[in-house]
């Protein structure tokens, strides 16, 4: 699965509101009806945040990402500082072990988007998927309608999908082989188990201390490999 991954490093240069001579800012990632925020920061004109948020591919429905900076007020409504832009069909797209994408500063602009104004955030935006090391502590913004200031962030959970591979084993024959009845020639089968799979061959056409069988036993391995592959042969009274 691919995801839209934002990377909100930190902010600095951020204006100080004239009437509260402060500043509390905090960062608002909004994608089409998607949205999450990062916490925010009493009295700084620079911040760090270090969030990464993570937005399912399949579920994008708007042609840009924007990136708000604003300022928390506890009275009245939160004052807006300046945004950053994205358009998704300019948004690179990132495979490990492909290089993490290093964030850029990016100038603030108003809210029209035609003028820059005081200050800088440090982000990074790519597409990726499930296999990026970002998965794992990235929020995932996950609000199919957002209604006014409501925000809902999930903490996104990793599904380790195993790499799986087939393990071929082909019984050829063995030599020299005793029962231990030892009047009566030996009709043997091999089994083989790996972990909690246990396969067996069907027994040796003919009695004989030389049994053939040319036949696959075929497993189900993941890696990493850890589990022994363990073989023995059998008679159907008992082990040889």
């Amino acid at each position: 699965m691919y995801y839209l991954y934002v990377r909100v490093e930190k902010a600095r240069d951020l204006p100080i509101n004239p009437i509260t001579a402060s500043c509390d800012p905090y960062v608002e990632v909004k994608l089409g009806n998607y949205k999450g925020k990062t916490q925010h920061f009493e009295k700084r004109t620079y911040a760090e945040w270090k969030q990464v948020f993570a937005f399912s591919k399949e579920k994008i429905q708007s042609t840009v990402l924007e990136v708000y900076v604003k300022d928390k007020d506890m009275i009245s409504r939160d004052d807006y500082l300046g945004k950053v832009v994205f358009d998704m069909n300019e948004v690179p797209t990132r495979v490990p072990p492909d290089s993490p994408l290093a964030p850029q500063w990016y100038r603030l602009e108003d809210r029209k988007g035609e003028r820059k104004v005081k200050g800088e955030i440090m982000l990074a935006v790519w597409m990726g998927t499930q296999a990026d090391e970002a998965f794992s502590e990235a929020w995932h913004s996950d609000a199919a309608t957002v209604h006014g200031e409501g925000v809902y962030s999930v903490r996104s959970k990793v599904y380790v999908s195993p790499k799986l591979w087939y393990l071929r084993v082909n019984v050829i024959e063995a030599h020299d082989v005793e029962s231990a009845d030892k009047s009566q020639l030996p009709q043997v089968f091999v089994k083989a188990q790996l972990g909690n799979q246990i396969l067996k061959t069907k027994l040796s056409p003919t009695k004989t201390t030389n049994p053939l069988w040319n036949e696959d036993l075929v497993f189900v391995a993941a890696e990493p490999f850890e589990e022994q592959l363990i073989t023995a042969r059998f008679i159907p009274n008992g082990t040889i």
